[in-house]
C-alpha cells in the first residue's frame, strides 16, 4: 500500500567532517496524511528525484506502521 505523505520542508546543510572537510547534503521533512512526520538527510551526490522519492516512500511507510492493525 502507498503511503500518502507531503514534503514540509527543505534545508540544506553544511557539515564538517572531522577531519575538517565540508559535505553537502539535504535534510527533507515529511507529513504523512495521518499526521505522522519525519525527516530524511540525502547527501548531496546522491540528491536526485529517483532517489529522494525511494527514500521518502522507505520512511512514510515506517512512519505509517504503528498505525496499521
Amino acid at each position: 500500500m502507498a503511503v500518502k505523505y507531503t514534503v514540509t520542508d527543505v534545508s540544506e546543510r553544511r557539515r564538517f567532517t572531522p577531519g575538517g572537510k565540508e559535505t553537502l547534503a539535504y535534510d527533507i521533512h515529511i507529513l504523512t496524511d495521518r499526521g505522522a512526520t519525519g525527516s530524511v538527510r540525502i547527501p548531496a551526490a546522491e540528491y536526485g528525484k529517483d532517489k529522494v522519492k525511494e527514500l521518502l516512500d522507505k520512511l512514510a511507510e515506517k512512519l505509517e506502521m504503528p498505525f496499521e492493525f
